[in-house]
């Protein structure tokens, strides 16, 4: 078919129409693609961003979280060294009370010297104390508890420089109470396994005393010239001397 210059020239205008049509199209796509891409490009750049703000803010937590740890521990640690603070104080305080009290009862044990009938004794304090209770309870006229007091001391202690004393005054005691056979026993036993001491011529003045009690004039007279002989210069034997003096 055969077209005319009216026929070609819409033919021509309806393609330049058409390519016209196509080349704006394939414009606008390109720059469709070029606008996601670039948005593409930008949600990419703050996605990094945020993912390294993401890991910034973990560090910082993880950081913190670490910081906050640690404050745990160091505030543990202090309550730790304040219990070892507070026992070491207690340790200290209890050794102190320790070594005072260990100091009480060495001076306790401790020897001391004591000065009786003349003589300069070296005695351990508890048995002087114990001594000193029953002449106490003597001096005081509770001849019972003294007598108590001065038997305990002898069960006790065994072999103390204080026995001949103790005996001496468990002798007056029982003497005291009217026990004039014992007290008799008691004095004559300590004159003969006490002989030096300065309370052997008293139990022998005081043995005499049960004896009169006793109404043994012979046995008496006996002893006060025993004890005559043997302590002469003793204030005992001068009473003695009186006494025989008043038995004739």
């Amino acid at each position: 078919m055969t077209l005319n210059f009216k026929q070609k020239a819409w033919v021509a205008a309806l393609f330049c129409a058409f390519a016209s049509n196509s080349a704006f199209a394939i414009f606008d796509d390109t720059e469709a693609r070029k606008a996601i891409l670039d948005l593409r490009q930008q949600v990419k750049v703050l996605e990094d961003r945020v993912a390294r703000m993401e890991a910034a803010n973990q560090g910082q937590l993880s950081l913190a979280q670490s910081l906050s740890d640690k404050d745990r521990e160091i505030a543990r640690l202090r309550g730790d060294l304040e219990v070892a603070n507070n026992n070491i104080r207690k340790l200290q305080e209890d050794n102190r009370i320790l070594y005072t009290n260990l100091d009480d009862r060495i001076k306790k044990l401790e020897p001391k010297a004591v000065q009786l009938d003349g003589e300069e004794l070296t005695v351990p304090p508890e048995q002087f104390n114990d001594y000193q209770a029953g002449l106490d309870h003597f001096k005081a006229g509770n001849y019972k508890d003294a007598a108590l007091q001065f038997q305990d001391f002898l069960n006790k202690y065994k072999q103390s420089k204080l026995e001949p004393q103790v005996r001496y005054f468990l002798g007056s005691t029982q003497f005291a109470q009217g026990e004039y056979k014992t007290a008799l026993v008691t004095q004559r036993d300590l004159a003969k396994d006490f002989p030096d001491s300065p309370r052997a011529p008293d139990a022998l003045l005081s043995m005499a005393s049960s004896q009169l009690e006793l109404k043994s004039i012979p046995g008496a007279k006996k002893t006060l010239g025993e004890l005559i002989a043997k302590y002469p210069s003793s204030p005992a034997a001068a009473s003695a001397k009186a006494r025989l003096e008043a038995l004739k």
